[in-house]
């Protein structure tokens, strides 16, 4: 997104392969089951290997899990790019959603989650216009993939 940059998957991988393994701690801590946690590892794994396409939480990095690192925000950084969804005003909303719920869910709290969610709607009006221009619309497989990892986070 416009105005935000990271270099946290630009780092060695031996130390990334320790930060994989304190993600699926944090997740375990919070009461994730391997099925949820496999989707926030296919993000962070795809950052691994595309390391300048994550460009981190945008404007607020107040709520990082790990130094330098918002998986919330890694995971949406990945809807948005890799899933396309937010080339439709229906799927982004629901990744949107999705990304709120996942900072409440990890105790970041409901006033913050639930604002940036705000935001992001409206941002939408923009956003989504741009989006679909510059990346296409969104495909069926990418769609079903979405909705696949939604539907595991969302039981």
């Amino acid at each position: 997104m416009i105005g935000s940059k990271s270099t946290f998957f630009a780092q060695d991988s031996e130390i990334l392969k320790i930060y994989r393994r304190q993600v699926i701690s944090i997740l375990e801590i919070k009461d994730y089951d391997t099925e949820e946690i496999n989707v926030y590892l296919k993000a962070f794994d795809y950052f691994c290997l595309n390391c300048n396409e994550f460009d981190g939480a945008t404007v607020v990095k107040d709520l990082q899990d790990l130094p330098k690192l918002d998986i919330d925000a890694m995971l949406h950084d990945y809807q948005y790019l890799v899933q396309n969804v937010a080339s439709t005003f229906y799927t982004k909303w629901y990744s949107d959603w999705l990304y709120a719920k996942g900072q409440e869910r990890k105790g970041k709290g409901q006033y913050s989650s639930f604002s940036r969610f705000i935001g992001l709607t409206i941002i939408g009006l923009f956003f989504v216009p741009y989006a679909s221009y510059k990346r296409g619309e969104i495909s069926m497989n990418q769609e079903k993939e979405f909705f696949n990892d939604y539907n595991t986070l969302m039981k």
